[in-house]
């Protein structure tokens, strides 16, 4: 079914379509039934009116509100049943807008939704509960807010209803709903007016036009001089919003001028900047030209070119590329005094005295040989013949240790393993400062 065939759920009368002004100079086209003061939006229809489409549809607005007296035919949404596209019944859902409450009866297929005229003024903010600011200002003022219904003082804070007659508070705002037609025009277009509470012209009791049309107290329908504000105040913010696009219009045709002398001065100066490019380019090559050359002279000299694998370093400055495994530690080591073990050291190099400098490849090699020897004792436990051939009889007695000693009085490798391992245990390669250790605790008090 097309906008044009559809028919009001609650009159059956022929929707009116209006073709109204949309965001990106687009055009909008919604279904409104002035007789039941009711309006249908298809899907983002109502989010996709700009500035100048709000106003106009105010305008429409005011109309109805105006037409047969005092718009008695107006309706309220508990009496629209189905949906105007497929029939469906509709189901009642509560939003918030940043203005405030607002309410609508939406189809369960997503075809749209029905709001009523009221509604719609209070969803752009016409309409608003009452706000701290607005207390605020009226204390300032030296002012105090009543209830229309009552008369009875409301308390110093936002409430719903009045305290005294349960009448619902809420408040006439046109300068937001001018915000909502223009939100970047001046805040200087439109000015706010005097709080003032909606009262309803039957009976006197106040109305919350962000709930529905009618009076709670007494059914009556709003009157058509509720929405003579709102019309003017979208006219004006309306306007300021035009001012605002002419103005931006100007400020693209001096950015167009601009543009076109720009043009014409880089036309002149493109020669000039080229023969920049080209400096810069010469520069960037000799830079890297004497670098390349610098690196050449620095590889062709040979004392230069020092191999770290050949450089020789104290022994213990090896210990972070021969990391020792985890050892496994006695379950009563911590109250250990005094311990006795044997040891064998397999140092980097040729047989002889200790070296206390040595290469990375020596010490690599010294590192296998001293897992061999550690793999050979614990499967021969040929102490005595190892010892012969890896025993330093020169060597430090931190480093060696004869009988019991107890902490401090070896090296912290030694005292490492000979207060941590297992009685009869062969500790792995242990580097030290001498070479690598493999020890096993004999004795410990």
């Amino acid at each position: 079914m097309t906008p044009s065939e559809r028919h009001c759920s609650n009159c059956k009368r022929p929707m009116r379509v209006l073709d109204l002004s949309g965001h990106y100079q687009r055009r909008v086209e919604i279904d409104t039934c002035p007789y039941c003061c009711l309006v249908w939006f298809d899907d983002t229809e109502s989010v996709r009116l700009a500035g100048p489409g709000i106003a106009a549809f105010v305008r429409e607005i005011h109309g109805a509100m105006q037409a047969g007296g005092e718009h008695a035919h107006a309706v309220s949404l508990a009496r629209v049943q189905s949906c105007p596209a497929c029939n469906a019944p509709l189901k009642r859902v509560f939003d918030m807008s940043r203005f405030g409450r607002t309410s609508k009866l939406e189809c369960p297929h997503g075809h749209g939704y029905y709001q009523t005229y009221i509604l719609y003024l209070a969803e752009k903010g016409f309409a608003r509960p009452l706000a701290w600011s607005d207390i605020r200002s009226l204390h300032a003022a030296g002012k105090e807010v009543f209830c229309a219904g009552c008369g009875c003082p409301l308390p110093a804070r936002p409430v719903e209803a009045c305290p005294a007659c349960h009448s619902a508070v809420g408040i006439i705002d046109p300068a937001r709903l001018a915000l909502a037609v223009a939100p970047d025009g001046p805040a200087s277009s439109v000015n706010a007016p005097a709080v003032e509470q909606h009262q309803c012209h039957a009976c006197g009791g106040a109305i919350d036009l962000t709930r529905d049309i009618h009076c709670p107290h007494c059914h009556a329908p709003v009157l058509r001089q509720d929405t003579e504000d709102a019309s003017a105040s979208a006219t004006a913010a309306a306007s300021a919003a035009e001012a605002a696009l002419a103005s931006v219009r100007d400020d693209s045709h001096r950015l167009k001028t601009a543009s076109q002398h720009a043009v014409v001065n880089f036309g002149e100066d493109r020669r000039t900047q080229r023969l920049r490019n080209v400096e810069f380019r010469m520069a960037v090559g000799l830079l890297i030209g004497g670098i390349a050359l610098a690196l050449m002279a620095w590889y062709r000299q040979p004392a230069q070119r020092a191999n770290w694998k050949r450089q020789e370093a104290p022994l213990i400055s090896y210990a972070p590329r021969f990391k020792e495994a985890e050892l496994k530690c006695d379950l009563h080591s911590s109250v250990r005094r005094e311990v006795r073990v044997r040891q064998l050291i397999v140092a980097p190099g040729a047989p002889g005295p200790v070296p206390t400098n040595a290469t990375y490849g020596a010490m690599q090699a010294a590192y296998m040989q001293a897992k061999t020897v550690r793999a050979e004792w614990e499967a021969s436990g040929a102490f005595d013949m190892l010892e012969q051939q890896f025993g330093v009889s020169n060597a430090d007695p931190r480093s060696l240790p004869s009988g019991l000693f107890r902490r401090g009085e070896a090296l912290a490798a030694v005292e490492r393993a000979a207060f941590c391992l297992p009685v009869h245990e062969i500790s792995p390669p242990l580097l030290a400062e001498d070479g690598f250790h493999v020890i096993e605790v004999l004795e410990a008090r």
